[in-house]
Order: structure tokens, then sequence, then C-alpha cells
């Protein structure tokens, strides 16, 4: 069975219009926090509930799951998804974590397929939520030269993610999607287009090349 990446994709590009995403970078926490039927706790607000120590709590989601996890539940008869993260990773550790948990949730993942496959396709929906192809399109546009460090501070992503991203299968999101994506966030684009000719260096390692993550883009 392979991961679905076209609908990974399709799904982030969803989520982004659905709760009208307009500035980078995104911020999973509040998406997870207006989506009915999950509850978001940090760990150390569950140790200091349960009165256990912090490192015991972290223990009993595993060791794989460090940064977050999400456990469901039945309730009468609707799924009911605990979400629980590091609140003391730094920032980008976090986002891409809760990016992650959030696929699982949206894609309905649940334990029918394999966990490899199921990965895959909530690391594909991170990556395709927290730095979106209209966002880059966008950024071609205004003629911003799209460095590290332009694309860093727009999502927070280090050069590791940067790198996964460039292996991201090429996907196909409708056109209308992605123009809707790229309007709602072209007035944040602009603003830090000014602020870029401002005061950004002329001599940065370009990302002209993101790889197939940006093959099949279409408006």
């Amino acid at each position: 069975m392979k991961p679905d990446y076209q609908r990974a994709a399709i799904a982030a590009a969803e989520t982004l219009i659905k709760h009208g995403i307009k500035a980078a970078p995104v911020s999973p926490l509040p998406i997870l926090k207006n989506t009915p039927g999950v509850i978001v706790v940090s760990y150390e607000e569950m140790s200091e509930e349960m009165g256990m120590d912090r490192d015991c709590v972290i223990s009993m989601f595993g060791q794989g799951n460090r940064d977050a996890f999400t456990s469901v539940n039945i309730v009468n008869g609707k799924k009911q998804y605990l979400v629980t993260y590091n609140r003391y990773l730094p920032y980008h550790i976090i986002q891409r974590a809760l990016a992650r948990e959030l696929g699982h949730i949206v894609l309905g993942h649940d334990g029918s397929r394999p966990e490899e496959v199921r990965n895959e396709e909530a690391k594909a929906f991170a990556h395709h939520l927290l730095c979106p192809r209209p966002m880059i399109h966008a950024i071609h546009a205004t003629g911003i030269r799209l460095t590290k460090e332009v694309l860093g501070s727009m999502t927070n992503f280090t050069d590791v993610c940067m790198s996964c991203i460039r292996k991201t299968p090429a996907t196909d999101v409708p056109a209308e999607m992605n123009r809707t994506i790229r309007d709602n966030m072209m007035h944040y684009i602009l603003n830090f287009f000014s602020f870029q000719q401002a005061v950004m260096h002329k001599d940065g390692s370009a990302l002209a090349d993101l790889g197939t993550f940006m093959e099949g883009y279409a408006e």
C-alpha cells in the first residue's frame, strides 16, 4: 500500500482555506483548537493535572512521541481526539509536530492502514500546510529571490525541512484552490516583499529548485 500524497496535499489546501490562513508562518495550534472533537493539552499541563512527573507522562506515550502524540476515543458514537505536545521544544519543532498530528486527524487515520503509510501522508500534509505551494508561487511572482533565509523566515523551516520538501512527491491540487490560498496570502506576501526589498542581502543562495514539490502546480 502506497501513501496517498495527493489526498494529503488537497486536505492541507482545504484546511488553509477553511481556516482562512492569510499569513505565515502557519501555526497549527489554533487550527487544532478550533477543530471540533479535538482537545489539545501540553505534556506539562497533563503532568500538573495528573500529579505525575513530566518525564513519566511523556514516557506513557512512547519515546518516539516526545514531540507530540494523538490518541482517539469514541464518545457518544463520535471520535474525540486528544492531542498532547511538548511545549518546551523549539517552536519550529512544535509547529511541525502539531501539523503532523493535525494531518492524522484531518485524514481520518486509524489502525486500518500501515503505520508507515499514515506517517508519510501526515508528513506530506504538514509540508503542504506549513509551506503552501501557492505561497512559493506568489513569492516568485512578486520578484522576491527565494533564498533559504526568506523561506526560513516565512515557514520556520530549517535546512533539513527544506531538503524534505524538495523530495515530497509531486501532487495535483485543483487550480481554484491554489488561487484562493494565494489570494488569501497575497497582502502578507506583498508587505513581506516591501520589507525584504529594504533589508535583504543581494548575495543569498537561491532556492529556485524546490524539486518535485513544485511539479504539477497549476493556477
